[in-house]
């Protein structure tokens, strides 16, 4: 596990899901990030410190691994509403590598379980899903210190 340092990010609970897609002038965002696939009851404004954390290994790591590995150095998965309020705020991070928010799952209507993730394609800035069995190579996940 290796971090690329620690990043201060206020989450605003007070907007919507829309509102708060909408503050990181994404240019492109999947339609299944939403609301009612990613409910929050969360008020409020709340400060946290994230780090980007990477693995660096010859085989593919596992979600199940790396929440794991999580568990095992006190950090907590980002969810949703982090990582938003992270790329609103550094919205450059995503250029160099995809960057994972583990803490808020979907399961779609074929049911695979996903996750969001913001990256980079031809220098536009994207918010999509990625499938969380798939396995990951060259990613940052977003964690948060319990």
């Amino acid at each position: 596990m290796e971090s690329k340092g620690v990043f201060l990010v206020i989450v605003d609970y007070s907007k919507t899901l829309a509102e708060m897609i909408k503050a990181g002038k994404y240019d492109y965002i999947n339609l299944d990030i939403n609301a009612v696939n990613f409910p929050s009851t969360l008020t409020g404004k709340q400060e946290f410190k994230v780090e980007l954390v990477r693995y660096r290994y010859a085989h593919r790591i596992s979600s199940s691994e790396v929440l794991a590995d999580f568990d095992r150095h006190g950090y907590r998965p980002a969810t949703l509403p982090e990582l938003l309020a992270f790329g609103e705020k550094y919205p450059d991070e995503q250029r160099e590598v995809e960057i994972v928010a583990l803490g808020s799952v979907w399961q779609n209507g074929f049911g695979s379980r996903d996750v969001a993730c913001l990256y980079s394609l031809n220098f536009l800035r994207m918010l999509s899903l990625n499938l969380w069995f798939g396995g990951w190579t060259d990613s940052r996940f977003l964690a948060i210190r319990k």
